[in-house]
């Protein structure tokens, strides 16, 4: 019975490496083709923080669906790791941080053709995306991008103090932000077409709540002549089809590398926000949460290499993206599920084995 007892101790050390294992991993690309902001590191630190514990954020600015929620991040700036698809496959989501490429498409960009047609293929194989800021002024020349980010950036007026507001409360990243919203010093982005066309078309989770000065030639409008619906958007999520294109509303840039690349499918979720581009931004709690609850997500999505052992090939979705209420990260027993049988078996495994060795141990130590 003793040794019976060792090894249920042995079988439960065994059971938690691998739950270790299977502890999610995201790919936090920062390359940067044209402008560099110097929240860059900031936001690196932050993301990473975020995802091993060491940052701890107060429950009124993270959800406490997540807030227990870890990942791995490896962060990257070399494009020649996206020419190794098995390298890409192995990550639960790939996140753009402030990347930038310059434009008009072709004069610099993070990303070469091989490595396009890989981020590509990784999504239509159900590979999650997540991006933050200038991640939208990214791969302009190429089409599926601009699809799988929701849009492409237009311009900004001056960075200025704004209001910004949640659209959508229920969302894990936006549930903790006050009714009346709060004041981030930021630029508000202004797309090149509404996400919300899209064939899977965006979910709204952020707006401005206060007017800010805005001289462009397309005032919190689209640059395809389309001025509304509102709100404003300024960040959303997606789920879904997330590179089906209606060509009346496609949201690209035509030239450049990658325009030749067609693709369509998805079936994982994206998350974008146009915020984060000042240091200042991201010392702000709620942004941090509001960060934290779209990665965690993007990692709840059922395409996950966590959630299945197998991807699924997929070149077409006809699936409507779900109801915003349906949206948020997975709830204690979604998660225990994504850990498998094993989570649930650990606790009992253990108490099993502690009740035996104690019980056992006096009469071993005589023996």
């Amino acid at each position: 019975m003793f040794a019976f007892a060792l090894a249920l101790l042995a079988l439960c050390a065994l059971v938690s490496a691998q739950q270790q294992q299977q502890q999610q991993q995201i790919l936090l690309y920062t390359k940067t083709a044209g402008f560099r902001h110097d929240s860059i590191p900031t936001g690196i630190r932050t993301i990473t923080a975020l995802g091993d514990g060491s940052l701890t954020l107060p429950s009124s600015a993270i959800d406490a669906s997540i807030s227990n929620v870890r990942w791995v991040t490896v962060n990257s700036e070399d494009e020649t790791q996206f020419h190794n698809y098995t390298f890409l496959a192995q990550f639960d989501a790939i996140g753009f941080l402030s990347t930038t490429d310059v434009d008009p498409p072709g004069v610099g960009t993070v990303l070469d053709d091989q490595g396009l047609r890989n981020l590509a293929r990784y999504v239509q194989q159900g590979g999650n995306y997540f991006g933050i800021h200038s991640a939208a002024a990214t791969l302009f020349g190429a089409p599926f991008y601009g699809r799988l980010v929701g849009a492409f950036f237009d311009y900004h007026p001056q960075i200025q103090n704004v209001t910004v507001r949640a659209t959508d409360a229920s969302h894990p990243s936006t549930s903790r932000w006050p009714q009346d919203g709060f004041t981030i010093y930021e630029e508000m982005y202004n797309f090149r077409s509404d996400p919300r066309q899209l064939p899977s078309p965006a979910n709204i989770l952020v707006s401005n709540a206060s007017a800010y000065q805005d001289g462009g030639v397309n005032p919190q409008g689209f640059r395809n002549g389309t001025n509304g619906p509102a709100p404003h958007p300024l960040a959303w999520w997606r789920q879904g089809a997330l590179l089906d294109t209606n060509a009346a509303t496609d949201p690209s840039v035509r030239g450049g590398g990658g325009a030749d690349i067609q693709v369509s499918g998805g079936p994982g979720r994206s998350w974008f926000t146009s915020l984060g581009h000042d240091n200042s931004t991201w010392a702000q709690d709620l942004f941090r949460g509001h960060v934290a609850g779209g990665i965690a997500w993007v990692l709840a999505s059922s395409t996950s290499t966590v959630n299945t052992s197998t991807t699924t090939s997929t070149t077409t979705s006809t699936s409507s993206p779900p109801a915003a209420t349906s949206s948020t990260a997975p709830s204690g027993a979604a998660t225990a599920n994504r850990l498998g049988a094993q989570a649930l078996l650990l606790p009992a495994i253990s108490a099993i084995a502690v009740s035996i060795y104690l019980t056992l141990a006096p009469t071993a130590a005589i023996m």
